[in-house]
């Protein structure tokens, strides 16, 4: 359950605790990942509300099959996020990762994971990359030793400290900083919501933003729409061609694995055979 893997993340559903009875009448939700937000979306004046409509939840609600659950708390260091972080240490039931915001330091990391140990809890971490110190030490969060399986990029926050603009040309060397730190320490890496605030927003256009994603690394992609998760998780999904064609190449590798591989007028070499086998 606590495991975040390459087909377990996709989309990523975030969704405020102020809004948890909206939640549960959605009767099905085809979503990787959905996140419970506690930070963001909630109001400094209604946090205590929002722990108390999460604990709530976390009694009443029936989990959808398939389907992680993650909490995004307020950062570590404030008097809400020690509460968000306490709360769920003592009542996690079905939630398996914490979301912690602005991570930066791998100090943090290490007084989190002491004190989910010291509790015997099976919650692991997931870390927000979105401000330039954090950025600077993604390398190191991402090789200490810790519960840490995975970065959001955090687009939007990253921009707004860089003063640079929300577009993807802009923000490409952090993109790919965020994608070689999770490499560097075998996590999974997810993409900050599309720029899109409109829910009708043409889903070819959703369809070239996502494939960009893909392309340079990144596994998922968060969404606050509940109408975008279908294309997502698509585009995020080998298709059949794909998965057929991994299995013609690796099947030509298993006849003889010293032998070249030419197929379609390409070399395929060991990293492509490694790559292949992992998408298969």
């Amino acid at each position: 359950m606590s495991d975040l893997s390459i087909h377990s993340c996709r989309s990523s559903l975030f969704w405020s605790a102020l809004r948890l009875k909206d939640l549960d009448q959605l009767k099905q939700i085809d979503t990787d990942i959905i996140c419970i937000d506690l930070e963001d979306a909630v109001p400094l004046s209604d946090k205590s509300q929002a722990r108390i409509s999460l604990r709530e939840f976390l009694i009443n609600h029936t989990p959808i099959s398939d389907t992680k659950y993650i909490v995004r708390i307020n950062a570590s260091d404030t008097e809400d996020g020690n509460l968000d972080f306490e709360m769920l240490l003592k009542e996690s039931r079905f939630i398996s990762h914490l979301v912690l915001p602005k991570l930066e330091s791998t100090e943090e990391l290490k007084r989190l994971n002491s004190k989910i140990n010291q509790k015997q809890s099976s919650l692991n971490l997931i870390g927000i990359i979105e401000s330039p110190k954090g950025l600077e030490f993604a390398s190191n969060l991402a090789t200490v030793e810790s519960r840490l399986q995975g970065f959001y990029f955090g687009g939007f926050d990253l921009s707004n400290s860089l003063g640079c603009e929300m577009e993807w040309n802009a923000l490409l060397y952090a993109r790919s900083r965020v994608v070689h730190a999770a490499a560097l320490g075998n996590l999974i890496a997810i993409d900050s919501p599309p720029p899109f605030v409109d829910e009708t927003i043409d889903q070819n256009e959703l369809s070239t933003y996502c494939l960009r994603s893909k392309a340079l690394g990144m596994m998922g992609m968060v969404t606050k729409h509940v109408s975008q998760i279908n294309k997502i998780r698509t585009v995020f999904s080998p298709s059949v061609e794909e998965i057929e064609r991994a299995k013609r190449i690796l099947n030509l590798y298993a006849t003889n694995p010293s032998n070249p591989i030419i197929f379609e007028g390409k070399l395929i070499e060991l990293p492509m055979i490694k790559k292949l086998q992992k998408l298969v």
